[in-house]
């Protein structure tokens, strides 16, 4: 597929410094190439904090999970600066797989990816509260000696 045609499917969205591109638990019916800028992404964990997960530049992609699996965002998109994103619903998507395959490899790559950074970024975010509270736990305790302990 040419890059002219690609070029015709594609919506160009410009957008601001602090704009929220995409909230956590919005359904998905497009994939969102960064053009320029840089966006921060955040994610809610099951305890209420909202975490950064990683911040993604030009050329990087992001939905392609969520479009793909018909499941809801899985985190928070904001710019961080100004700049454009072109977006491809899903029947735009369709012609550009077929034309170019290897798009469907990058994508399954990008999926599982994807996939392994939440179940990672999930299972860290909440052992890092475990540790979090054990840590303060153990400070209050040091401060007023209780349990045994002293203050020195």
């Amino acid at each position: 597929m040419k890059r002219r045609s690609l070029d015709q499917q594609s919506v160009t969205h410009h957008f601001r410094s602090g704009d929220r591109l995409l909230k956590q638990g919005d359904r998905v019916e497009s994939v969102y190439f960064i053009f320029s800028c840089i966006v921060q992404v955040t994610r809610q964990v099951q305890d209420g904090r909202e975490l950064n997960a990683r911040k993604l530049g030009p050329g990087d992609y992001y939905a392609e999970y969520s479009l793909l699996t018909d499941v809801e965002s899985h985190a928070t998109f904001t710019a961080l600066t100004s700049g454009i994103l072109l977006e491809w619903n899903a029947a735009h998507l369709t012609p550009i797989l077929a034309a170019r395959p290897e798009l469907a490899n990058s994508f399954s790559h990008s999926m599982a990816a994807v996939q392994l950074l939440l179940a990672n970024f999930d299972k860290d975010a909440s052992h890092r509260a475990e540790i979090h509270q054990k840590q303060l736990l153990w400070r209050i305790k040091d401060f007023f000696a209780v349990d045994g302990t002293q203050n020195e």
